[in-house]
């Protein structure tokens, strides 16, 4: 098994469920500061740092908090390796859709420096054939300078079925998207179609694990999410309902809450 990190726990269907609020009372001080952990959070593809906003209240009460940058390399491998450059000796990372390949390569690099793992609406798999080809038509439009049509055309299938017209939502994908703009979504896409398979390494995996998906996630099927727990021995599942792929913005209390017991567990 790859150590992951020195702080081990077992995850699994015995844990207890979530208990901790995602609203957090001003005035809590921690009474042993050796328990705050630093947590990485690493972006999805086409997402600013903002796609975090719903969790940082949260993540920020268990320690520091910092956000990956994945704007500038244009393979998985590179911005695991930007990442830790950057980072402390030890930390936890949470890592969504884009952000998950992001954090499984920083375990595959430095397992251990990692000594918690969250997976978010994300996947261990490479992509297929039919999504390669999709990703370079993206590509192809966002060439040819239709990159805000892209970023509409996407939103539909980021949400669930009964968000499609929640206009909060799309003007929250739409900043983002235009934060990270088409020449970072262009190197984006070219990592992505070139990262590895990870599945082999799901099982070596040893440090505590949460794997965090929406229900109704159309972009990755929650039955992936089931796929990825069941391969990692240390690692909690959590399905939250009404949530497609963009359940930090769609579910928020709901998602905190799972991100706040996770953490609540390292610490």
């Amino acid at each position: 098994m790859l150590s992951c990190g020195g702080r081990l726990e077992r995850f699994g269907a015995s844990a207890s469920p979530a208990t901790a609020s995602h609203r957090l009372p001003l005035d809590v001080v921690a009474s042993n500061y050796d328990d705050l952990v630093h947590t990485i959070l690493i972006p999805p593809l086409l997402c600013s740092a903002r796609v975090y906003g719903p969790l940082l209240d949260t993540v920020w009460w268990h320690g520091a908090v910092s956000i990956a940058d994945t704007r500038n390399d244009d393979s998985i491998a590179a911005m695991a390796r930007r990442l830790l450059r950057d980072a402390p000796e030890q930390f936890a990372l949470l890592g969504t859709s884009m952000g998950g390949y992001v954090a499984l390569e920083v375990v595959r690099q430095a397992p251990e420096r990692v000594i918690a793992l969250a997976l978010a609406s994300t996947s261990a798999r490479a992509d297929t054939s039919l999504q390669i080809q999709a990703r370079r038509q993206q590509s192809q439009l966002v060439e040819a300078g239709s990159f805000d049509a892209l970023v509409d055309a996407a939103f539909p299938g980021i949400v669930s079925a009964h968000n499609e017209s929640n206009q909060a939502l799309q003007a929250e994908w739409r900043a983002m998207a235009l934060a990270v703009g088409p020449d970072a979504f262009l190197r984006q896409q070219q990592a992505v179609i070139g990262r590895v398979d990870s599945r082999t390494l799901l099982p070596e995996i040893s440090c505590p694990t949460a794997v965090i998906h929406g229900a109704n996630d159309r972009l990755i099927p929650v039955e992936i999410a089931r796929e990825t727990s069941a391969a990692i021995p240390t690692s909690q599942l959590t399905v939250i309902d009404n949530a497609g792929h963009f359940l930090f913005h769609e579910q928020p209390g709901e998602a905190a809450a799972a991100v706040a017991n996770f953490l609540a567990k390292v610490a």
